[in-house]
């Protein structure tokens, strides 16, 4: 087992598993028609701009987990002393693998790396699998409440 950070050069393998995880939990649906090649778009200027960073899990030669996190700058943190805040997404790991601290290890790079780029606050959107995960690195109800309409 082997992580690493992906670069421009491994986005077509960050978006894959990006795409498994929405077949996975039934969210293709909501994706546009041509998702996939908007996702590479956005993510390869992000990590130009390097606000978006992925970390890869390797076994042999196959990806079998991976996870991102991405610098945010918008409304209502714009206006604070430190106008950013981490996001944390792309939390994959594949069925067959999971329970063996591959999402874990993941994240504790991701912390890392949003901490060294000044990063304060750290948000992301659990899914019910993932939220023991998260509540070991300290993350809590944030209050925060949402309507789809």
């Amino acid at each position: 087992m082997k992580i690493k950070k992906a670069e421009i050069k491994d986005l077509n393998i960050v978006v894959k598993m990006k795409m498994d995880m929405f077949m996975e939990v039934g969210s293709i649906v909501l994706l546009q028609d041509n998702a996939k090649e908007k996702i590479y778009s956005k993510y390869n200027e992000l990590y130009q701009e390097k606000k978006l960073c992925h970390y890869l899990v390797y076994e042999d030669d196959n990806v079998i987990a991976c996870g991102g996190a991405i610098i945010k700058e918008d409304i209502p943190f714009y206006f604070f002393k430190i106008p950013m805040y981490g996001y944390i997404m792309d939390v994959y790991c594949v069925p067959e693998k999971r329970r063996n601290g591959y999402a874990s290890r993941i994240m504790e790079r991701l912390i890392s790396w949003l901490q060294d780029n000044g990063v304060h606050n750290i948000k992301l959107k659990p899914s019910a699998a993932g939220r023991e995960l998260y509540e070991k690195f300290g993350f809590g109800d944030s209050g925060e409440m949402e309507l789809w309409l």
